[in-house]
């Protein structure tokens, strides 16, 4: 097998590592799904994307944050270690899950205030999907920190003499 190594690296991330990946990838693809639709009297009914309408640049931004992560993961499993932060991964998983739920939230407001210009609107669910994928993402990132803590603490408290023994 040629790529092997990419089966071995994904299954080398922990738990919450995978989920915040998973919660990207999933964001990327949301992003596609309907996030609003509206209709007016004698018009048909319309959908708005995270690249369409009002919110598109809102929705860009959503969909590049998730890319860049996905890209760091990607460069972590390739092991190409072409990508180097200045912070911390978890920094990094925060960070990119917090603008991102903020941005989210604000194109739910833009979407909201453009409904009212329209006999029917309503949002979708592709931009809820987003949103709660954000959150799982959010969450995973920081039980991984919590993990990483208590790594750190039980390196600190091991023996000298017990360096290789895995609790």
């Amino acid at each position: 097998m040629r790529h092997a190594f990419l089966h071995k690296n994904f299954r080398e991330l922990n738990f919450e590592k995978k989920a915040v990946l998973i919660s990207h990838v999933l964001t990327l693809i949301f992003c596609w799904f309907p996030w609003f639709e509206a209709s007016k009297d004698y018009i048909p009914t319309f959908n708005y994307n995270a690249f369409s309408g009002p919110g598109f640049l809102i929705g860009t931004f959503v969909f590049l944050i998730s890319l860049l992560v996905v890209v760091y993961f990607l460069d972590r499993l390739f092991e190409s270690e072409r990508v180097k932060l200045p912070m911390s991964e978890n920094s990094l998983f925060f960070a990119a899950g917090a603008l991102q739920i903020l941005l989210i939230v604000l194109a739910w407001s833009v979407l909201f205030s453009v409904g009212r210009d329209f006999s029917e609107s309503g949002l979708r669910f592709g931009i809820f999907l987003t949103f709660v994928s954000q959150v799982a993402g959010l969450v995973a990132t920081f039980l991984n920190a919590q993990l990483d803590r208590q790594t750190q603490a039980r390196a600190f408290f091991r023996a000298p003499g017990n360096d290789n023994q895995e609790e």
